[in-house]
């Protein structure tokens, strides 16, 4: 059934859309314009979620106050994950970040359709973007990730693959679909680094993460244990099939479950906010940061510097110049200092 909708505007008379052909006119698009896949897979989800919404409402027009309405439904009614058959929360109401990232894509489709002048202007012109905390996000305790990494039961391969993948999260921050689509010959265990191609970067820029000697052995052993050439991937499963992100984040949750940690999100995610608070705690410079992590900018990077600033008082106790002169009979105790 095709999902035909009216735009109602104050100046000229309704006008039908037909918009699942507008959608996939609108996604060719931006396939044409060599947007990622994940990029376009977001729009496209965004999109349909949307029309389904009005869809089952039986709205059949667009105008500011019916925008509104869906985006009120998503900030305090849509349940998390309800799309996503392995992660159901029976929580309600999606997160600021996510809210204004389905407004983004919405303002960036009805503007397509303006420029086509296919609607004479678009619904979302005055709606606003929610008010986000900059520094709001989940990060693990070290304890956390000791529990995790004695999760999974590295006797069998799938366990021992499950081990490594979150070895490489905690060495590197990157992205889950980065890590999923590695390949065998993105590994240089010689030089202990892997190579994040630019076809699988989310920013589409090719990079290159340095691993630690004991992350740069496990992987060593992982490879040793797979029947695999350079060209193969080098997550997989136990059937030989490609390891994809999803399931994997699936396995974090299990793991999680079976570890008893709770009171923090555990996904692929929380490991990249967990890699860059820990690397500037361990005195990593911010823009060594945002080149691991594959920031575009600094500014992308400020929010972990802001976060991890917040223990300033405890590295002045330590670096403070004047304690260091005047108060010498305390340096054993400074030294024996502990950070988080």
């Amino acid at each position: 059934m095709t999902a035909k909708f009216n735009f109602i505007s104050r100046v000229e008379p309704a006008r039908e859309i037909d918009l699942d052909k507008q959608i996939r006119d609108y996604l060719a698009i931006k396939k044409s314009e060599r947007r990622s896949p994940r990029t376009i897979e977001a729009y496209a989800q965004c999109l349909s979620q949307f029309v389904k919404w009005a869809t089952e409402r039986e709205f059949n027009v667009f105008t500011p106050d019916i925008m509104r309405e869906y985006i009120s439904y998503l900030t305090y009614e849509k349940e998390k994950w309800d799309d996503h058959p392995t992660n159901p929360t029976g929580q309600k109401g999606l997160s600021t970040r996510t809210v204004n990232n389905n407004i983004r894509n919405l303002r960036v489709f009805f503007n397509h359709l303006v420029s086509e002048r296919i609607m004479p202007s678009s619904p979302m012109d005055n709606i606003s973007y929610q008010t986000q905390d900059k520094e709001t996000f989940e990060i693990f305790s070290d304890d956390d990730v000791l529990k995790l990494l004695g999760a999974p039961n590295k006797r069998v391969y799938t366990g021992l693959r499950d081990y490594v993948m979150i070895l490489v999260l905690c060495d590197t921050g990157c992205r889950v679909g980065e890590l999923t689509n590695l390949k065998i010959s993105d590994i240089d265990l010689k030089l202990r680094q892997i190579s994040i191609r630019a076809e699988i970067s989310k920013t589409r820029t090719a990079r290159t993460l340095p691993i630690s000697i004991i992350t740069a052995k496990e992987i060593e052993q992982l490879i040793n244990f797979m029947n695999v050439d350079s060209n193969d991937y080098l997550w997989l499963t136990q059937f030989g099939a490609r390891y994809f992100a999803d399931t994997f984040s699936k396995m974090l949750k299990k793991y999680a479950k079976k570890a008893g940690i709770t009171g923090v999100r555990v996904s692929p995610h929380t490991f990249r906010h967990y890699f860059a608070i820990k690397f500037l705690r361990q005195h990593g410079e911010p823009i060594a940061l945002m080149r691991i992590l594959g920031h575009t900018s600094i500014t992308m990077t400020e929010k972990y510097v802001r976060y991890a600033n917040r223990d300033l008082s405890e590295y002045h106790e330590v670096a403070s110049p004047v304690t260091s002169l005047l108060d010498k009979g305390n340096q054993k105790k400074r030294g024996n200092l502990k950070f988080r």
